[in-house]
């Protein structure tokens, strides 16, 4: 198809636009939400011509005109930022879409049979431009009574929010965006692809002088991991069970493999509950501290401490904790450890173990790919060292004994797990 020109409009809830073909992204079927989006991921689509995105800044309506000619007169004079892509188009056909259909494991729409969403142009090599335009500043936009309107409500004359160009490429290679770009529809934003570090949340200061609901997990992990728990523990006996029914997501819960003296443990924050009738419910947790348990001291039952009491010959044993409570756990903080470790080595090796079909890449088959890319983009031994311990096949105990560990021991004990995969 040749000197064309479509309008469409697209309601977007994650605030991204994008344009792709599906059977060009078909090895992102088991990649997790979002993965467009991932500074580790969306500069290689991108470079092979397989994926345009770029960001609203904002949900809603947008209006888009899609061309292989250029912008009018009307459109440059209210154009604001804008970026050019590479992407070939291989099938013909290229589709438009919010990202609910683009391929992965929570893919929201499976197919994409709204016909009107794909735009016909011949195979090769393109230069695309999106240039956002701020079409309520026409001062025509607005007439007829029009307020606040927003893009859903914009009709025939008005401009569109986007202009999407396809051009030949020239043959000088485009550089890919670091992700998808911020593209706002103002005359005065600048359009940018900066990558916002992320700041940890800081630690909160731990009271050690006071008794935590504790349970063992066998999923526990290691702080910063999630977990969850069905039908471990009675987790509910934490709060009281006429309070608010919200408490038990601001209640600290000590989780642990064994609850033993001496063992280590992490303060773990529950975010999400749920299940199926007649079964347990299951409770979503997130590790945020390493400790290790000072001693089992009592229970928790309808949310209120008690004191354990002893039993036996001299009554040197504490009373079992019953079915129906929590125990109680004091906690201590754990040795500081610090130190450097060189892991370039043991990174080249787990991203060959996932492009070739060692054990790792094995177990996360269509994941594989998308996990040796994350590795590939990071030389922190820490992040290597966490993607170890979450996805070796550890026994819970050593997963947080591992954690707790000096850089250097960490490795040494990581690369023996993987050692031992066979």
């Amino acid at each position: 198809m040749t000197g064309f020109s479509k309008a469409l409009m697209v309601s977007t809830d994650v605030a991204h636009i994008v344009l792709f073909h599906p059977d060009d992204l078909a090895h992102a079927g088991d990649w997790p939400i979002a993965w467009y989006s991932e500074p580790f991921v969306y500069p290689l689509e991108s470079a092979a011509g397989r994926l345009i995105a770029w960001s609203t800044r904002s949900d809603g309506s947008f209006a888009l005109r899609l061309t292989d000619g250029a912008m009018t007169e009307r459109e440059q004079s209210y154009a604001g930022p804008s970026w050019t892509f590479p992407y070939s188009v291989r099938h013909g056909r290229v589709f438009l879409d919010n990202t609910d259909t683009l391929p992965g494991k929570e893919q929201m729409t499976q197919t994409t049979d709204a016909e009107e969403y794909w735009i016909d142009i011949a195979n090769g090599d393109y230069a695309v431009t999106v240039t956002a335009l701020e079409w309520s500043a026409e001062p025509s936009a607005r007439e007829d009574g029009a307020g606040d309107m927003d893009a859903s409500d914009k009709g025939a004359n008005k401009l569109p929010d986007y202009v999407v160009q396809f051009q030949p490429a020239s043959g000088e290679p485009i550089k890919p965006a670091r992700r998808p770009p911020d593209l706002v529809c103002l005359m005065e934003a600048v359009a940018t692809d900066k990558i916002y570090p992320h700041s940890p949340k800081p630690p909160e200061p731990i009271d050690f002088s006071r008794p935590y609901p504790a349970f063992a997990s066998a999923n526990v992990t290691r702080p910063g991991g999630n977990f969850s728990s069905q039908g471990e523990a009675p987790i509910e006996a934490a709060v009281p069970a006429d309070g608010d029914k919200f408490a038990i997501f601001d209640t600290p819960f000590v989780v642990a493999a064994e609850l033993v003296p001496g063992a280590p443990a992490v303060i773990a924050e529950c975010h999400g509950s749920g299940g199926s009738p007649g079964k347990a419910i299951r409770f979503s947790f997130r590790a945020r501290q390493a400790v290790q348990i000072a001693e089992v001291s009592g229970m928790f039952a309808n949310g209120r401490f008690e004191k354990s009491g002893t039993i036996g010959f001299f009554r040197r044993q504490l009373r079992p904790v019953p079915p129906e409570a929590l125990a109680a756990v004091r906690i201590a903080p754990l040795p500081e450890v610090t130190g450097k470790v060189e892991v370039s080595a043991l990174r080249a090796r787990m991203v060959g173990d996932l492009r070739g079909a060692g054990a790792l890449g094995r177990q996360l088959g269509g994941l594989s790919e998308y996990e040796a890319r994350k590795l590939e983009a990071s030389d922190d031994a820490a992040m290597l060292m966490d993607w170890l311990i979450d996805h070796l096949p550890l026994h819970a105990r050593e997963r947080l004994r591992i954690a707790t560990l000096a850089p250097d021991a960490q490795c040494e004990a990581l690369s023996a797990a993987y050692d031992g995969l066979g």
